[in-house]
């Protein structure tokens, strides 16, 4: 076998690494160590967080995580259910529904963030402060070039 393109060991690396760090919340979880939600919920959080009004539909959720509306509602409406984000009429079209995030669903949300920001800090040690500055820019390059071609 060849040896791989720079582009193929790059996402493979970054699928590996992503799939690890999934895979250690999710053992986390089922010791009691981390917040009990699931990966899938953590990215509609995210959606809702990183929205210009911190406010979505199910639809802008579906794109941007690439599950079926379906299959959001499922899991919008379990994070409903365990208190973490509501829904409300969205002002510009009154037939659509907003997803924001509830009081209980900034508590987990900043749960999310020390464990994460704890797991980071283990996973840096070591690493040259120069290092995690490429790597930073590295990171906003392909999320402004993934924001081009999704626009495309």
């Amino acid at each position: 076998m060849g040896k791989l393109s720079k582009e193929t060991a790059l996402w493979k690396k970054l699928f590996q690494v992503t799939e690890k760090i999934r895979n250690y919340q999710a053992r986390a979880i089922g010791k009691g160590k981390g917040p009990d939600i699931t990966m899938t919920q953590v990215q509609i959080i995210g959606c809702v967080l990183f929205s210009p009004e911190q406010s979505v539909r199910i639809r802008d959720i579906s794109e941007e995580i690439g599950i079926t509306p379906g299959g959001i509602s499922q899991q919008v409406e379990t994070l409903v259910q365990m208190g973490l984000l509501d829904r409300k009429t969205d002002p510009r079209d009154r037939r659509a529904v907003c997803i924001t995030l509830s009081s209980k669903g900034e508590e987990i949300n900043q749960k999310v963030d020390r464990f994460l920001s704890s797991l980071f800090q283990r996973l840096l040690t070591g690493v040259p402060e120069e290092k995690c500055r490429i790597f930073v820019e590295v990171l906003d390059a392909m999320s402004e070039s993934m924001d081009e071609i999704k626009s495309n």
